[in-house]
């Protein structure tokens, strides 16, 4: 796993990334702030879109949460436009909005008007802290997107690797699947997703610690600090692993998309069976030679602005 996640890291910086395996959870947080600005570059020469939200707060002041917060990426030209939540990944403790900003200046431009969403960290807020706060910024989209140009009753979700592992929850969570999760002020708000795109994403957990070629010195330490003490009998819970969900069906259309070298392969092959089984229309899609991560690269990796192309039309036909 410690050579999977160099690989990938290593081909998205264009130099030598090694990795070394934690020891707790408590290295966390300083590891995501020495690593706040590593991808800063890949936000350099956007295209111009209509506008531009930053921190963009959801919850009210006094709540108590700071999070969370999003940036807002307005298609150019008149909306009402079709709206995708999209959330980062980062293994549930590191990760920001800013870091999928090239991913989201494009989705814009393709008339997408796109709600990136910083969400709550491990380990200072685990489990269920992040999905609360995507369940939360769901509904805050509802009551809320049409002032920025958006159309509510127009919405997807979606997210990569950590954040894929989100999308797919909250979706479970805001259709259906039986939840104890806080809602605060706007827990009565319905949300509807009309299409969930997870991109390369953690979908069966479990699988991330055991299966070959995988490694739980890498993996284990980012699940014990998202789930919490006692994690493994969180483990095959349908809003950590979506795979072991008993209602699949109430999802909404569903893309997946990965990467033929990349870790989290069998999950996505995985969820792409659960989902046919549950006859959820369901679109896969496998790049060769490519590793985890590629939006943030698609030009630089095999059949990666063709398969941008393949996401934004299937969303078209689904909100668009």
């Amino acid at each position: 796993m410690n050579e999977r996640i160099s690989n990938w890291r290593t081909q998205i910086l264009g130099r030598p990334v090694p990795i070394n395996y934690l020891k707790s959870p408590d290295e966390l947080p300083a590891i995501r702030e020495r690593g706040r600005h590593t991808y800063d570059f890949l936000n350099e020469n956007l295209p111009a879109i209509g506008a531009l939200h930053e921190n963009v707060m959801m919850r009210p002041a006094g709540d108590g949460r700071a999070t969370p917060t999003a940036e807002l990426y307005v298609p150019p030209g008149k909306g009402p436009f079709p709206v995708l939540i999209h959330l980062h990944g980062g293994a549930w403790f590191t990760g920001w909005a800013s870091g999928e900003r090239k991913f989201g200046y494009a989705m814009a431009m393709a008339g997408f008007l796109v709600v990136c969403v910083d969400y709550a960290l491990a380990p200072e807020l685990p489990y269920p802290c992040g999905l609360e706060d995507v369940v939360y910024a769901a509904r805050w989209v509802v009551r809320n997107i049409e002032r920025y140009g958006g159309d509510p009753k127009r919405l997807a979700i979606s997210g990569g690797s950590a954040g894929g592992n989100l999308a797919a929850a909250a979706a479970l969570a805001l259709h259906g699947e039986p939840n104890d999760l806080d809602g605060g002020d706007l827990a009565d708000v319905p949300v509807r997703f009309g299409a969930l795109m997870p991109q390369f994403g953690m979908l069966d957990i479990p699988a991330w610690l055991v299966n070959p070629g995988y490694s739980a010195g890498a993996t284990e330490i980012p699940v014990a600090a998202y789930l919490g003490p006692n994690f493994t009998a969180k483990l095959h819970d349908p809003l950590v692993s979506p795979v072991y969900s008993r209602h699949l069906h109430v999802l909404p259309p569903t893309y997946l998309t990965c990467g033929a070298l990349d870790a989290m392969l069998c999950q996505t092959m995985a969820m792409a069976n659960a989902l046919v089984a549950a006859k959820v229309p369901t679109s896969l899609s496998i790049l060769e030679d490519t590793d985890h991560e590629f939006l943030k690269i698609p030009e630089k990796v095999p059949g990666g602005m063709d398969e941008m192309q393949r996401m934004i039309n299937w969303l078209r036909r689904q909100i668009g």
